[in-house]
């Protein structure tokens, strides 16, 4: 694979080099705010879905996961290409029932790419996206999550098991791309969520060179909060909690970026930087990204 450098230059020659973590919808909804502040921004998506379309083709092709890359590829993607709405084109009846055309697309790269970061990128330049998402591994990975005395396997599982307390991975020690590692290594900001803490953010974080990388990092690290808790892994947990959580993981969170109607906030700790915003669309459970783009704007250069 080439050097950040030469398939990202955009992102390593600007000031400011935002990296986000996590998967899925919410990491989808900071990648696209991040954009549409003109950054060009990297994502590490998170790669152990085993749900839905994505887990039908991860098992039959033996591939990661492409349902949460997909999704935040396509919110790299210009609203006028017509890219934007394709990626998210989802079959009905059929041999491809269920499927999004962008899960396939991902498939059909993989074919003639050497790994599946290869094939993000190339997926990335394809569909003209403007920034990157790669894969927090090579392979796809399996989570387990601790609830009390019981251990449930799989992510869709563990989303929906309340209690959560904890989450390994399967590979314990996956590879992951020097691309990855060089990303997090030139940031100047790294965001976090939102999204599910234990599936999404931790699936990420969890990677144990990818974790180190974040511990090495001198970047400002942001928690983009959740605005609602849900029924599930993270069921009744504060914002705190999540912070707490991050932090047992290795992660240390320097600013929280919250809307006080959303979740309980919880006590903050006694550091870092807890910054209230309008961020919630009128449904209350999802993020705005017009609006998650003015509060960031405030954070980053």
């Amino acid at each position: 694979m080439s050097s950040l450098a030469e398939v990202a230059p955009r992102f390593t020659a600007a000031p400011e080099r935002i990296v986000c973590l996590g998967g899925g919808h919410g990491l989808a909804a900071t990648l696209q705010a991040v954009r549409i502040l003109g950054h060009v921004p990297v994502g590490v998506v998170s790669v152990a879905d085993d749900g839905g379309s994505s887990g039908r083709l991860r098992e039959h092709y033996r591939h990661i996961p492409p349902g949460d890359l997909r999704r935040c590829v396509g919110a790299l993607v210009p609203e006028d290409s017509p890219w934007a709405q394709l990626l998210e084109y989802r079959f009905v009846g059929g041999e491809l029932d269920g499927h999004a055309l962008g899960n396939l697309l991902f498939s059909a790269v993989c074919a003639s790419a050497r790994n599946a970061t290869e094939a993000a990128v190339a997926l990335a330049s394809l569909v003209g996206a403007q920034g990157l998402v790669l894969p927090a591994g090579n392979e796809p990975l399996t989570l387990s999550g601790r609830a009390a005395e019981d251990e449930v396997a799989g992510q869709v599982r563990v989303a929906q098991t309340p209690g959560i307390s904890d989450i390994a991975i399967d590979p314990s020690d996956p590879a992951v791309d020097g691309l990855v590692i060089e990303a997090v290594g030139a940031a100047t900001t790294i965001t976090f969520g939102p999204g599910s803490l234990f599936t999404s953010v931790l699936a990420v974080c969890k990677v144990p060179a990818i974790a180190k990388a974040i511990e090495a990092s001198r970047a400002r690290k942001i928690l983009v909060a959740n605005l609602a808790s849900g029924a599930g892994e993270a069921q009744g947990l504060s914002i705190s909690r999540h912070v707490e959580l991050l932090a047992e993981a290795g992660v240390s969170i320097d600013v929280v970026l919250f809307d006080d109607n959303a979740i309980e906030a919880g006590l903050p700790p006694a550091s870092g930087t807890w910054v209230r915003g309008e961020l919630a669309r009128p449904d209350g459970r999802t993020h705005d990204t017009s609006l998650l783009a003015k509060a960031l704007s405030s954070l980053l250069g």
